[in-house]
């Protein structure tokens, strides 16, 4: 595979599949595996194009995001598509429709085969839609394919909604429509400490993920090659708050795990939610109900 930051000439025809790719859910995977059996079958390589920031940031419209970069990014490569070009948004946020296609499908990428899905839109103010893309490829000539739609629980699958579960704390929908579990990736950063003090050692996570779903939930803990059974709980601690707002704090326990890892690169693969943060009357309350959550971990 050749990653690529910056547009260039692919080394021969090619079919590509253009998107933000954001979460890498199920209808994102029906795509990629399209983009790779259709190279194959047609002896062309396979190119993924991909834009950062996401262009929602870009025109400074709000959006809280599935996956961070690298998520995507590792998502992507794992395809293993010949070309995975991720470019800068400004460089094409400008370009007519019309120029987009003509120029930069066509012309660097020797597209004859394009994968799009049901809301694709390209060119300046989102122009160029599927009715657009039909008449480019009976001029030009190219191949047009619109991945099947895909449903999961009666609904669309799309990023939009994946974050609205996400966001609900509805992990176990949220996963099923992604296909694969939702994750954060962060840096462990020494906490207050209550947690060893308790009898819970946390590990206290720093992450660049936008979606922080609040509550306490069974998690996958992923340090290294190793991966552990654990409880999460992402809140601002109420229990020990003062009544002015609180930062929300990320505290993983993992039973049995005792390592200092400071400044180590944990995931955390959310499973399940157990229930919501609330405030105890005391410490001991707390301890029990920790107790009761860690219990009901499969280890």
């Amino acid at each position: 595979m050749k990653f690529r930051t910056r547009l260039g000439k692919t080394s021969g025809a090619s079919v590509v599949a253009i998107g933000n790719f954001d979460g890498f859910h199920t209808g994102h995977q029906k795509i990629a595996a399209t983009l790779i059996e259709t190279a194959r079958r047609e002896g062309l390589r396979s190119v993924i194009l991909t834009f950062h920031p996401h262009p929602r940031f870009f025109f400074r419209q709000p959006i809280q995001l599935i996956s961070t970069d690298a998520q995507r990014l590792e998502c992507l490569r794992r395809q293993k598509p010949d070309y995975l070009f991720f470019i800068d948004f400004a460089s094409v946020a400008d370009l007519p429709a019309g120029a987009f296609v003509r120029d930069i499908l066509l012309g660097k990428l020797q597209m004859k085969v394009l994968i799009v899905g049901h809301d694709f839109r390209c060119g300046r103010d989102r122009e160029g839609d599927l009715a657009f893309l039909r008449r480019q490829a009976a001029a030009a000539p190219f191949t047009l394919m619109q991945a099947r739609t895909v449903r999961r629980d009666g609904c669309r699958v799309g990023s939009s909604i994946i974050r609205k579960k996400l966001a609900a704390g509805a992990i176990a929908e949220a996963n099923r429509i992604l296909g694969h579990p939702y994750a954060i990736e962060g840096i462990v950063e020494k906490g207050a400490g209550r947690g060893k003090t308790l009898g819970f050692p946390t590990i206290n996570i720093s992450t660049a993920n936008q979606i922080l779903p609040a509550g306490v939930f069974h998690t996958r803990t992923e340090i290294g090659r190793r991966s552990f059974a654990s409880v999460t709980n992402i809140g601002p601690a109420p229990t020990f708050a003062a009544d002015t707002p609180a930062p929300v704090k990320i505290e993983t326990h993992i039973p049995g795990f005792r390592q200092m890892i400071y400044g180590e690169k944990v995931t955390v693969f959310f499973i399940k939610k157990i229930r919501a943060e609330i405030r105890f009357a005391s410490s001991q309350a707390l301890v029990e109900q920790i107790s009761r959550d860690v219990a009901s971990l499969d280890i």
